[in-house]
């Protein structure tokens, strides 16, 4: 058991059952049953680590009961979340809890349905069907384009993360053992031995289908808001420049090389009287940042006005003394 006092604790016990033709047979192979408790305890082990990072730990118990005509599985989930973590929460909806968490997964609430909200229902909707793009939908939704035939699913963000995990993916190929080795024809998913989802032969290979097609794309990013924003910026020169002409200069900005537009300046001008403008030559600069329209595009940088400027230091040129003259030898002179 989990010691109480590292952290509060919560707990939630569900059922798994396989279902084969014949009722009265309690029996099932041992490697695919062994293959199917360490899915189950994987995929909750990494749904938690994805979701919950370092703030709770998780721990599967089980205990097998044959008094239901089938392999029935009781399992309890025993979640804790840290008092070193849980200090900094400012409450534990931080934490996604043990309810949430088998939730997400899918092995209680449903499967079924037209609201696909876990990681069985979305690889089962999926069908192994190619993505073709992933966008995102509000700040805790995405929506998924499969390819060729249109059809989009508005989903939870989480449930697409874990769901296109590869690690989760083979979990849940060895929590789907027992079907695929035609040791059972359907899983039933239970809470106080009522079915809450069931998984027939056709569902098992829908999801077997998603499983063997491997992660998908991953999210795409939000795009930026486009509209230019004013703000003050230390720049240092990265390239030397001698021509007063070229209107994007080559910058140090934030230990990031940039290009930034100069031409509503008299940084040219004032760097052509001064020789030059050499390298680490330091602006601090009021400049207008367009974020870029692509999110693999690059900011567009506009400097609207020089603050201040402090040169970089220049190695100080020592003239050199003139050698000596040998003297000659009065023997020479002789």
């Amino acid at each position: 058991m989990i010691d109480s006092t590292a952290g509060d604790e919560g707990r939630r016990k569900f059922q798994v059952a396989y279902i084969g033709e014949n009722p009265d047979d309690h029996t099932i192979d041992a490697d695919a049953l062994g293959a199917a408790l360490v899915g189950y305890a994987q995929l909750i082990r990494i749904a938690n680590m994805e979701l919950n990072k370092d703030r709770a730990t998780v721990k599967l118990l089980v205990e097998s009961d044959f008094e239901h005509k089938c392999f029935n599985i009781n399992f309890e989930l025993i979640q804790t979340v840290l008092d070193t973590i849980r200090t900094f929460l400012d409450d534990k909806e931080a934490v996604a809890n043990a309810t949430a968490l088998l939730t997400k997964i899918g092995v209680i609430g449903g499967v079924a349905g037209t609201a696909i909200a876990s990681v069985f229902g979305y690889l089962k909707w999926k069908k192994g069907r190619t993505v073709e793009k992933v966008e995102n939908s509000g700040s805790n939704n995405v929506i998924v384009h499969i390819h060729g035939d249109g059809n989009t699913l508005n989903i939870a963000k989480d449930v697409y993360r874990l769901a296109e995990n590869s690690q989760i993916l083979a979990a849940v190929d060895a929590a789907l053992a027992p079907v695929m080795n035609k040791e059972a024809k359907r899983i039933e998913f239970r809470q106080d031995d009522r079915p809450s989802a069931v998984l027939d032969e056709n569902d098992v290979k829908a999801i077997e289908a998603s499983v063997s097609a491997g992660p998908s794309l991953t999210l795409t990013p939000t795009v930026p808001d486009p509209s230019p924003q004013t703000v003050t910026a230390t720049l240092h020169v990265y390239s030397p420049v001698f021509d007063v002409k070229p209107p994007m200069w080559r910058f140090l900005y934030r230990n990031k090389p940039i290009y930034a537009d100069i031409s509503d300046t008299d940084i040219a001008r004032d760097a052509v009287k001064r020789g030059g403008s050499f390298r680490n030559d330091r602006y601090r600069v009021k400049v207008e940042v367009t974020p870029p329209k692509k999110p693999d595009g690059d900011a567009h940088y506009k400097i609207i006005q020089v603050l201040d400027f402090m040169p970089a230091e220049q190695q100080i040129t020592m003239p050199l003394k003139k050698p000596r003259k040998k003297r000659g030898s009065r023997s020479a002179k002789a």
